[in-house]
């Protein structure tokens, strides 16, 4: 394996599960000591979301060579990433279907015609920057509010799909 090549985490490892790593997440690989390797992983339920870990290579299955044009722009993109900075991956507690509630009441929503207390229902199966797709509807006649994003700190889940 080689400097930027995507790879895949082979093992559940204990040190990285803490950091809401897990088996079979990809990332690439930022930094090469000997068998040591520096990946940045990324939460495959959270997307934009990353962390960095140091991995002994054992654990890693190479998936895909960058090509000549990204390296160029992969070294670029990480000598300003401050890695110590992103060492863990929010464990997402949230499913596809899941019915939640919105605990805030903010513009954003509102100017869609949603506010604290409305209900919906979780449409994707993964968030994007920590917010999730939700379709609202009004209680009773089920007719469409909206269909927003929501960040997670604003709404609760009311029943697991």
């Amino acid at each position: 394996m080689r400097l930027y090549d995507n790879v895949k985490l082979t093992e559940e490892l204990e040190d990285l599960a803490k950091k809401g790593i897990h088996k079979g997440y990809l990332g690439i690989v930022v930094k090469i000591d000997v068998d040591i390797f520096t990946v940045c992983f990324y939460n495959k339920y959270n997307f934009g979301e990353s962390a960095y870990a140091k991995v002994n290579k054992k654990y890693l299955k190479f998936i895909l060579r960058a090509d000549d044009n990204d390296i160029s722009e992969f070294a670029e993109h990480f000598k300003n990433v401050n890695m110590e900075k992103h060492t863990h991956l929010t464990e997402c507690d949230v499913k596809e279907y899941d019915v939640v509630e919105l605990i805030v009441e903010k513009p954003e929503y509102a100017i869609e015609g949603v506010h604290k207390g409305d209900r919906g229902c979780v449409i994707s199966t993964y968030a994007i920057h920590n917010c999730w797709e939700i379709i609202f509807s009004e209680r009773g006649t089920g007719k469409d509010i909206a269909q927003i994003g929501v960040a997670r700190e604003d709404f609760k889940i009311i029943d697991k799909f």
